[in-house]
């Protein structure tokens, strides 16, 4: 009897040893090079909003990603002799993206900080920037020295180099993190924050677009390594790192880095000064966006329209387990944010199942799938609690009547109780569709091409920041009120035939 727990013993161990062996072999295996020559492609994520290091021109109407960092991306990419993918994303999403492992690697301005290292790793610096405090010139002569910001708000971009600075050497302030570095730019140009740590070359751009704005003669004293600029890599890719580490070593041997730096200056500064209006240039883009937003909102619709119809069957079943269990479904997706569960089904799926990155629409399929979900299911608590109200105000003598007939209840709620409920619930499942197409905002964090991500785009393309919001709030509106018109119409409609 004693035998049986010592030989499972003996096994385990085995399986310990041959489990750690392998590990240890994995670990050891680096196809971070070999896998981006055989895929003939190296994916690159971008945080295109800080002119004049990435950036969204318009050519021949179509969008395109420039700017320094695309020119050294691009020269990678051509000595490794492989095409060049870029996607454009929000800044606080790169690093996560970059620990999946969606990107082979990550130019966006990264400082490698000991928290960063932690989760993925970093080439050798291909440029240092030097941060400078940007305010107002009615503040010029108030902020002198880094004391002189002491309980002043002071913004940067959140999850950037800015921001570290801002909370390690600028303690006193009182920091404002914001999402884009439009928004930080903006907001001290219209002195809701008092200033606001920016990079040097994005500040002499932003310099002679506003003329309010000014450099505070304040010297930030931060360590040189804190000013390296830096590209993100997967943990265990140093094979590919090594490999980008001789390309940028022959480039500042050569001064073709300092080279690329003066020519996107002078282009970004050319490119801001373009007479034409914000609607003309960009217009196709905002059209594509708006298309988006519209097939992304009516996906999501119908998908969270037909799992809240059965999420509601279940809330009225008569089976305790299964009504709790609904119940607390409903629960969970009204009590958290839907900014949230778009991370959790974006990062979660990407983590369970490999979605083929297939661009439709210049969309990454792999992105707009798990945004798609999240946002479908989010829907369904909503219309399971719509369609469960509608289904209790149908007067409970049309189910018994139904069973009179000799129906069942299946084909009772089928065809009499919910046409009915139907009728009484349409307006709130308009105003449902009305509130997805503004919900498809959120999935601007995940690099999903929507309006408001084409409206964060152009407004750092062109420091138009009220004209390219007005554009997008104006299409907004022409969209929502013509699905309010659309639902009026069939209310109006299915009065009639109720009349019949």
């Amino acid at each position: 009897m004693k035998k049986a727990p010592i030989f499972i013993v003996g096994i385990l161990s085995v399986l310990s040893i041959v489990f750690y062996f392998t590990s240890s072999v994995q670990a050891q295996t680096d196809d971070s090079l070999q896998n981006v020559l055989d895929s003939g492609t190296l994916t690159v994520g971008t945080s295109a909003d800080n002119p004049p290091k990435e950036y969204i021109r318009m050519n021949d109407g179509e969008e395109e990603i420039v700017g320094f960092d695309i020119d050294v991306a691009e020269r990678i990419a051509e000595e490794l002799g492989v095409e060049l993918e870029i996607t454009n994303m929000k800044f606080d999403g790169l690093i996560p993206s970059v620990e999946a492992g969606e990107f082979d690697m990550a130019l966006a301005g990264f400082n490698p900080t000991p928290e960063r290292k932690e989760v993925v790793s970093f080439s050798d610096s291909y440029h240092d920037l030097p941060f400078v405090i940007l305010t107002t010139k009615d503040k010029e002569d108030t902020f002198t020295s880094i004391e002189s910001l002491t309980d002043k708000e002071v913004a940067a971009q959140k999850g950037s180099t800015q921001e570290t600075i801002l909370n390690d050497y600028i303690e006193e302030a009182r920091p404002v993190a914001l999402g884009k570095l439009p928004e930080v730019i903006s907001e001290i140009n219209a002195g809701t924050v008092d200033a606001g740590v920016v990079g040097y070359l994005s500040a002499r751009n932003y310099l002679d677009t506003y003329p309010n704005l000014t450099v505070a003669d304040i010297d930030i004293e931060v360590p040189e390594e804190e000013t390296a600029q830096t590209i993100a890599f997967p943990k265990e890719s140093q094979a590919l790192i090594t490999e980008v580490n001789q390309v940028i070593a022959e480039m500042d041997e050569t001064g073709e880095i300092d080279d690329l730096l003066e020519k996107n200056i002078e282009e970004a500064r050319a490119g801001d000064v373009d007479s034409r209006g914000t609607l003309e240039i960009y217009g196709p883009l905002f059209l594509k966006g708006a298309a988006t937003t519209i097939g992304v909102a009516l996906v999501c619709v119908v998908v969270g329209t037909l799992l809240g119809v059965f999420i509601a069957m279940l809330r009225l079943s008569s089976s305790k387990i299964v009504n709790t269990i609904a119940f607390f479904y409903i629960q969970v997706l009204r009590g958290t944010p839907a900014l949230l569960q778009v991370f959790i089904f974006y990062f979660g799926i990407s983590a369970i199942l490999t979605i083929p990155s297939i661009h439709v629409w210049d969309i990454n399929i792999a992105r707009l799938i798990p945004g798609c979900i999240a946002l479908a299911i989010n829907s369904s608590a909503y219309v399971a609690e719509i369609i469960r109200s509608g289904i209790n105000a149908v007067d409970s003598g049309q189910m018994e009547a139904g069973y009179s007939l000799g129906l069942n209840r299946r084909i009772t709620m089928k065809e009499i109780i919910l046409p009915q409920a139907i009728r009484n619930i349409l307006p709130a499942l308009g105003n449902e569709f009305v509130s997805m197409i503004k919900e498809t905002s959120l999935l601007s964090v995940i690099a999903v091409s929507e309006l408001m991500f084409v409206a964060d785009t152009v407004k750092a393309a062109t420091y138009r920041t009220m004209e390219s919001l007005f554009i997008a709030a104006v299409i907004y509106f022409m969209i929502t009120w013509f699905v309010s018109w659309l639902v009026s119409l069939l209310e109006k409609r299915l009065e009639r035939s109720a009349k019949v």
